[in-house]
């Protein structure tokens, strides 16, 4: 990862071939990561609400799915739930 494109929190957005990579190029992670979280420091704890989808969680923290799926010992991604709480180790905020 170029340091130079790192903010102070060291946390850099994705680029759009990253998005693309990551969603499939099935649309931005506004419309597939809609919840909310809390800042725990280190993790957040985010809150699933209808629509929201893990590859749009993903992008949206700069993290990836297998990553929330390893982090919440959820066996198949295809399969949230709102209101479930994911713990998430982002690289990014937004």
């Amino acid at each position: 990862m170029d340091k130079e494109m790192m903010n102070a929190e060291g946390k850099r957005d994705l680029s759009m071939d990253e998005m693309d990579m990551v969603s499939g190029g099935a649309g931005n992670w506004q419309q597939y990561a809609k919840g909310s979280y809390v800042n725990y420091g280190q993790y957040i704890v985010y809150t699933v609400v209808g629509g929201d989808v893990l590859s749009g969680i993903a992008i949206r923290f700069g993290v990836t799915v297998q990553q929330i799926c390893q982090w919440n010992n959820i066996k198949n991604p295809d399969l949230i739930y709102i209101n479930q709480k994911l713990t998430i180790y982002p690289t990014i905020l937004r």
